[in-house]
């Protein structure tokens, strides 16, 4: 069984393609499964603040289009592949009633939680923090927000958790800490019963820019086979060609690691498949 939960359309504004190319790249590539789980657009942000931040996410009035395609894709391709539909939603911790708002108007199979800004920090993307004075504070604060996107429970799955580390490098000598701080946010997924991703681009990132001694993406699947919480499994396409990406390496790794299930979901429940 192999699935791409996490698959981005053109309706956020910054992926190419049409729908129905995702959904044949999957065929193609063998993929039991393909879910969509494009960004929601930020929905936490005021009609002033939007107008000065860029919104990486679809408007609220394309949701239903976006809904309504997917779904013509899924009986289309009924007898050749399942597919899910769900969103990519940026946590903000206290803006949950906004969310819910918006995604119970429609019958997704699943939310997935990322953390692309930090209020503490104003409400640009993590890539601008690239070279901060200290790692610290950015830090705790993005980890305090996976806790409370897991606690929050709106979310089926927990994306790139390497998010950060690919953007706001964590000192080497330090890295104990960094492996505190993945610990704990995999150990509050198990206790919450949420999944945790396994990102392709934070593979990829891992393997072009971390050594053997220091490789956070490492230290991230040695907590998750410690505390067990399931996984989803995404490629984070922003193009059709990039659907299912890595996956033969990723697989391989995860098996090594001990890790050898994957999470599928329908309305929301989650049953469980052996990678294959």
């Amino acid at each position: 069984m192999i699935v791409d939960y996490h698959v981005h359309t053109p309706y956020c504004g910054h992926a190419k393609g049409k729908m129905i190319e995702y959904v044949e790249t999957a065929v193609n590539c063998g993929l039991s499964e393909i879910g969509f789980s494009d960004h929601l657009g930020r929905y936490y942000l005021g009609r002033v603040q939007k107008k000065k931040y860029w919104d990486w996410g679809m408007p609220e009035k394309d949701l239903a289009r976006y809904f309504d395609e997917a779904s013509e894709l899924k009986k289309l391709f009924s007898d050749r592949i399942i597919i899910r539909i769900g969103l990519e939603v940026d946590y903000i911790e206290g803006a949950e009633h906004l969310v819910e708002r918006i995604v119970n108007n429609f019958p997704f199979d699943y939310l997935l939680g990322s953390i692309h800004c930090l209020p503490a920090q104003g409400w640009h993307h993590l890539l601008e923090y690239s070279k901060p004075d200290s790692p610290d504070a950015i830090y705790s604060q993005y980890f305090s927000a996976v806790k409370a996107a897991v606690q929050s429970g709106l979310f089926q799955s927990i994306a790139h958790l390497d998010f950060l580390w690919r953007y706001v490098k964590w000192p080497v000598e330090r890295w104990p800490e960094l492996a505190g701080f993945i610990s704990e946010a995999v150990s509050a997924a198990a206790s919450s019963d949420i999944c945790m991703e396994i990102n392709a681009n934070g593979y990829a990132y891992s393997q072009a820019e971390y050594t053997k001694d220091f490789n956070p993406y490492d230290l991230f699947l040695d907590s998750l086979k410690k505390y067990g919480p399931a996984i989803t499994l995404g490629s984070d396409a922003h193009s059709p060609r990039h659907v299912a990406k890595f996956f033969s390496e990723i697989i391989a790794l995860l098996k090594n690691k001990g890790i050898t299930n994957v999470s599928l979901f329908d309305m929301k429940k989650r049953t469980q498949a052996q990678l294959s």
